[in-house]
């Protein structure tokens, strides 16, 4: 059965997922200070109860960099994202409606979403930092909520390259695809929509 409405995940699934790790010049360290402060405060970061502030001045601490250097090399990262090819063309080519479904922190909004002008690709954004939670059954809820479908949830294709968050769609009763490769994405296309690619 092909799907009312797609639901799309971002990092790894959208976009290569390791944008902010790319070391500004001067800073080498970076890769490592992001690890650091990522296993210290990214659950509180994605689910809003810390911002922006807070995780650049733990990382200016880290690296010897001012907050001021670090938000503008954060900016830069958003800037630079690296699409993956087949699906950022379906995103684009709005086929049904479509939200972005994603744990992210307050970084995407400010930054990633104006930049790529995500608003314009899709007709609903939910971020996890935003709703306080990182329950992919919840966040697929209100998007759905969002998008006004009242219709069965198992017409919903949750699109995404964690195979748990998948699984908990589809649990939940929506319906879901494990994304792998793009290179796989596009051949199961045509098979995922019902539509040729």
């Amino acid at each position: 059965m092909a799907p009312d409405v797609l639901l799309w995940d971002f990092g790894d699934t959208l976009v290569d997922e390791r944008w902010m790790r790319r070391c500004p010049d001067a800073h080498p360290e970076w890769d490592d200070a992001w690890t650091a402060v990522m296993d210290q405060l990214a659950e509180r970061w994605n689910t809003g109860e810390v911002g922006m502030p807070v995780v650049f001045a733990a990382l200016a601490d880290r690296t010897g960099m001012t907050p001021a250097d670090v938000e503008a090399h954060a900016r830069d990262c958003c800037r630079r994202l690296v699409f993956n090819p087949t699906a950022w063309r379906i995103a684009r080519e709005h086929r049904l409606p479509q939200a972005l479904v994603t744990v992210n922190p307050d970084l995407l909004a400010a930054y990633v979403v104006p930049a790529h002008h995500l608003a314009t690709v899709f007709d609903a954004i939910v971020m996890s930092f935003a709703e306080g939670t990182v329950d992919k059954p919840t966040l697929c809820r209100i998007a759905l909520d969002r998008l006004g479908f009242d219709g069965d949830p198992h017409a919903a294709l949750l699109i995404d390259n964690r195979q748990d968050l998948v699984h908990a769609w589809e649990t939940a009763g929506g319906t879901g695809y494990w994304f792998q490769s793009d290179e796989q994405f596009r051949r199961d296309v045509p098979r995922l929509l019902g539509e040729s690619s």
